[in-house]
């Protein structure tokens, strides 16, 4: 018996000559994932974005026409996953408590950032590729 050969996937014009290549893009959503969960992508970090902004979870949670409760899940999720806290929070005192963001998180926020520029360019590249 022979193996199978396996055969180069078709280049860009002879898999798309039957569509628009103008208006065909690759697209694409990015999260990072623990244990076959989303863990961290563009809704937790515009949310941390906004716990720092304005240390306070429930003004980060209105800010983005969020519950208060679904906000809580979240930052709940994060700091359960992570090793460390990535929500600081205090309760009480003169100002009524508040939330910040751990280093670690800020530290996350910039890596997910990057790699949602490395996946931007992945997608344009692909783009190109389609269009050709």
């Amino acid at each position: 018996m022979s193996p199978t050969r396996k055969t180069a996937p078709p280049s860009s014009p002879d898999l798309w000559e039957f569509l628009p290549l103008t208006e065909v893009a690759a697209n694409g959503s990015l999260w990072i994932e623990h244990q076959g969960q989303r863990f961290f992508g563009p809704g937790p970090v515009q949310l941390l974005e906004l716990i720092e902004e304005t240390g306070s979870i429930n003004q980060a949670a209105k800010k983005m026409d969020m519950s208060y409760k679904k906000a809580w899940g979240i930052v709940n999720n994060l700091n359960a996953t992570a090793l460390r806290p990535m929500v600081i929070t205090a309760t009480g005192g003169q100002k009524g408590g508040g939330s910040t963001i751990s280093a670690e998180a800020k530290a996350l926020i910039i890596y997910y950032r990057e790699l949602r520029a490395r996946f931007n360019q992945f997608l344009e590249a692909e783009t190109a590729r389609i269009r050709k």
